[in-house]
């Protein structure tokens, strides 16, 4: 999911489009503000000194169908930042998607999380990653490969029990390879490996791994920031990862029995960064990734071999400073 796809002429009107997301009327506030410095400073992209002027919907025009798209998925992205929904936000959203005719699942989402259907929301989410996970499944291990995972995460049967011990021996490792380190996350916070009761598929063991490698913590804001990356990372309709994340750990709407939903989880600064980070990097780790060959490396050589961007960039648009002071 890449989200630096806009030619610079048409950055003025992603802009305004991102600020009217946020904030339809009023003086955008410290963490809209730090969204659009964000964005601003991955696309390059200078903004003016004070808040960007709204937009009407019907005014937005981007050349480019797949540029749409992404576009009607930032601007969700954009109402999503408030919690609650803002309801001018959400209608925003909606006309957008109209106007540029571009249609994306996310606009139902909104739709329900604004008017109180949990139900629906769940579902909706549920949907869309459960298409695109079994979809994985099948073009990891075919047929298996998708009763696996419904195995695992329906019934918490123990799955790819032939690799159990590979993983087990990581914790043989040396400290500070990958290898180790990922057994270290994985024993520490009590999750199974491939082949134990409860323990996920193989087809699911990038998740934890791409938390050590990209050093997010298993920690609702760590949740977020590594959705975020995956989004990014993902060649084929990343955005459920993202869509995810933002509802279970910033507006409280468990999607997954994993885990519980949180509230206030979204700081625009990470979340947008992991996103463009995942982006950037040249392999897709949640699609048929090889991570084997990385597992004797140390960290910073896995790192480099896999071309990830650093955590945060040093952050020069001064206008996102006061939002620690928020």
């Amino acid at each position: 999911m890449d989200i630096d796809v806009f030619p610079p002429q048409e950055l003025d009107t992603v802009l305004r489009v991102l600020r009217t997301a946020l904030e339809p009327e009023a003086p955008l506030d410290a963490r809209e503000r730090a969204f659009l410095d964000t964005y601003a400073l991955i696309t390059a992209h200078p903004l003016p000194p004070g808040d960007p002027a709204p937009i009407d919907a019907r005014e937005v025009r981007i050349g480019n169908a797949h540029a749409r798209k992404r576009l009607v998925q930032l601007a969700a992205v954009a109402a999503l930042l408030s919690c609650p929904l803002k309801p001018g936000s959400v209608a925003f959203v909606r006309e957008l998607s109209r106007a540029i005719g571009t249609r994306d699942g996310v606009v139902d989402v909104l739709a329900a999380l604004l008017q109180g259907r949990t139900g629906r929301v769940r579902f909706l989410a549920m949907r869309r990653g459960m298409r695109a996970m079994l979809k994985e499944a099948w073009f990891s291990e075919g047929l298996r490969g998708v009763l696996r995972y419904v195995a695992a995460l329906a019934l918490k049967a123990p799955v790819n029990r032939d690799q159990h011990q590979r993983f087990r021996r990581l914790g043989l490792l040396p400290e500070g390879t990958l290898g180790r380190a990922y057994w270290t996350l994985m024993t520490e916070q009590g999750f199974g490996f491939p082949g134990e009761p409860g323990g996920i598929p193989a087809t699911l063991v990038y998740h934890d791994l791409g938390h050590v490698l990209a050093g997010h913590a298993a920690t609702p804001l760590g949740e977020i920031q590594q959705g975020s990356f995956q989004a990014g990372n993902r060649r084929e309709d990343g955005f459920f990862f993202l869509q995810f994340v933002l509802l279970q750990f910033h507006h409280g709407i468990r999607i997954t029995p994993a885990t519980p939903g949180v509230t206030g989880q979204f700081d625009p600064r990470r979340v947008l960064w992991a996103i463009h980070r995942g982006a950037k990097c040249p392999i897709d780790m949640t699609h048929g990734w090889d991570f084997w060959p990385l597992m004797n490396l140390s960290l910073d050589e896995a790192r480099a071999q896999c071309g990830l961007l650093p955590p945060l960039p040093p952050f020069q648009q001064p206008r996102a400073a006061d939002l620690m002071a928020a």
